[in-house]
């Protein structure tokens, strides 16, 4: 854990000094929302651009602090090699967005329209792959009144979501090699279809097993 910190940490500040180096570069409207065809949408002063550098920063230190606070701390030690994969996996795409919009802002040709979705996608993916390791805990999974109430629950519905949650990193790779405006409205109502299902899934859970009729 400490190492791994370590090398995330050193990452995070070369590319916050990279980032200084390159901002008096920048123009003084910087773009900050792009459509599924690559087109700047809307725009804010380039100082925005330093929240973004330091929030890679800021994300490691709040989820190394986390494990601390949270009250079912003890789960991390259950799942660290999942906690560990996402930590960085979160921070270095937050990393390589900051560069890409740079890259953007000084004018070179990136495919944010591919790039983004591909990278959101690989986090679900692997988000899903390890996600039946995840133990019960107030920060990481599905976590609802449900879910938290009993493990069970939690265990077969983290069992359902690793599936879900692979199916929807796979549509949302897909929208980056095809981003077109149906692809982006049918990934969007995937995922939204895959969270809301998962809802129902844990409560039904929940209810077969007050019920009575667990299986």
């Amino acid at each position: 854990m400490k190492k791994q910190t370590i090398f995330l940490l050193v990452i995070c500040i070369l590319s916050f000094a990279g980032h200084l180096f390159v901002y008096p570069m920048l123009p003084e409207e910087v773009p900050i929302h792009w459509n599924v065809y690559g087109e700047a949408d809307n725009w804010a002063g380039k100082a925005s651009t330093l929240f973004l550098a330091l929030l890679p920063m800021l994300m490691l230190l709040m989820l190394r602090i986390i494990p601390k606070i949270d009250p079912r701390g003890k789960s991390y030690e259950k799942h660290q090699k999942a906690y560990q994969i996402f930590i960085t996996l979160l921070i270095l795409f937050l990393n390589i967005t900051l560069w890409i919009t740079n890259a953007l802002c000084l004018g070179y040709p990136v495919p944010i329209e591919r790039l983004i979705p591909i990278g959101v996608g690989i986090i679900l993916l692997t988000v899903g792959n390890h996600m039946p390791q995840l133990r019960t805990n107030y920060t990481m999974g599905i976590k609802n009144p449900w879910t938290l109430e009993n493990e069970w629950v939690w265990k077969k519905t983290h069992a359902t979501g690793g599936i879900v949650f692979i199916l929807m990193g796979l549509c949302t790779i897909l929208n980056g090699f095809l981003p077109t405006p149906r692809t982006a409205q049918i990934t969007v109502g995937i995922i939204l279809l895959g969270v809301l299902g998962l809802e129902v899934y844990s409560y039904l859970l929940f209810k077969s097993l007050r019920d009575g009729t667990k299986e």
